[in-house]
């Protein structure tokens, strides 16, 4: 692994003065009283509630931040639906960190509006993750918008300077702290020991270390019990050279095992929480798998591995198991 070294912090500038900011401020007002000012400077880190945060770290380096726009790229693709993301800069992340990122820590984060009827947050998670997050509404608004509202918003009212249009590299010791991710999910240095686990506000651990995969978790808040599952959106997997893909939907289950007792064959198989399988069997080859007979199910899964059972008709059978979000 090449050695590492902090680059000087070229993206923290002085504050600027007093009176240049209100003056700056009064003009701003003006611009947008005359329908001038529709979008902010050219250049300005562009967060706004709905965007997806990439987010590198690694204990004694910059916290590397970038914004990969709206979370709804990765929304309602089709099982199976497979991209490269490119909308974030490697360059950035390996000038931090060396050409090879192993044991660097990535975590993905979007969340909605508090104000949105239907509030969603998004965390990535590990592989597998088997512990849903059950969330209140109030605590929703504490402890996972307000976070990822400040991790985008913060380094813009701190006035940091950009490390690209789209992008941060801030010192989590340095002039502008408060700032980065890590200050933010730690509760202001307070909870450094909890960082893997969004400061001990999530259930499940929410970096991954490069290379590695990780699942990314959609989590709404309610009240109902028991609480809805979370809903899986996709799985990112990430390369020790940076390379960053994400394959939309649960994984393919794995059959890890099939007995006969008594003429019933059991079947058992991997599963994700929020996901329904089915048995689908057949004796004779040839069509598709999408076109097998469903001989038992659904079953809900929960992380674990599971089973379903059909009672044996031909000496015969094949399997498959069918997942459905």
């Amino acid at each position: 692994m090449a050695a590492r070294s902090n680059p000087p912090n070229i993206d923290l500038k002085p504050k600027t003065s007093t009176a240049i900011k209100f003056m700056r401020r009064i003009l701003q007002l003006a611009l947008a009283a005359s329908g001038l000012m529709a979008f902010a400077a050219s250049g300005a880190w562009p967060y706004q509630d709905g965007d997806a945060l990439l987010i590198f770290r690694e204990s004694g380096y910059n916290d590397v931040e970038f914004d990969l726009g709206n979370v709804a790229q990765f929304l309602n693709q089709s099982n199976g639906y497979s991209a490269i993301v490119t909308n974030w800069d490697i360059n950035l992340v390996s000038n931090t960190f060396g050409s090879d990122l192993t044991g660097v820590s990535v975590i993905l984060a979007a969340t909605e509006s508090w104000t949105n009827t239907s509030k969603t947050a998004w965390l990535s998670g590990p592989l597998p993750n088997i512990t849903a997050y059950n969330v209140t509404p109030s605590a929703w608004q504490a402890n996972l918008w307000s976070i990822i509202d400040s991790i985008g918003t913060r380094p813009v009212t701190y006035d940091v300077s950009p490390a690209g249009t789209s992008s941060y590299s801030i010192d989590p010791g340095g002039t502008y702290a408060v700032a980065s991710y890590d200050n933010i999910v730690s509760s202001d240095g307070v909870n450094t020991s909890s960082l893997s686990k969004f400061g001990g506000k999530a259930p499940f651990t929410v970096e991954t270390q490069i290379p590695g995969s990780f699942e990314f978790w959609g989590i709404q808040p309610s009240t109902s019990q028991p609480k809805p599952p979370d809903a899986l959106v996709g799985t990112f997997t990430i390369t020790a050279s940076g390379a960053l893909s994400f394959v939309a939907g649960p994984p393919a289950p794995t059959i890890s095992g099939l007995s006969v007792s008594n003429g019933i064959s059991t079947v058992s198989f991997s599963t994700v929480i929020g996901s329904q399988y089915w048995l689908a069997s057949t004796n004779v080859l040839g069509a598709p798998v999408s076109q097998w007979p469903l001989v038992s199910g659904p079953v809900l899964g929960d992380g674990n591995n599971n089973s379903l059972t059909q009672t044996n008709e031909t000496a015969d059978s094949f399997y498959s198991i069918v997942i459905t979000p």
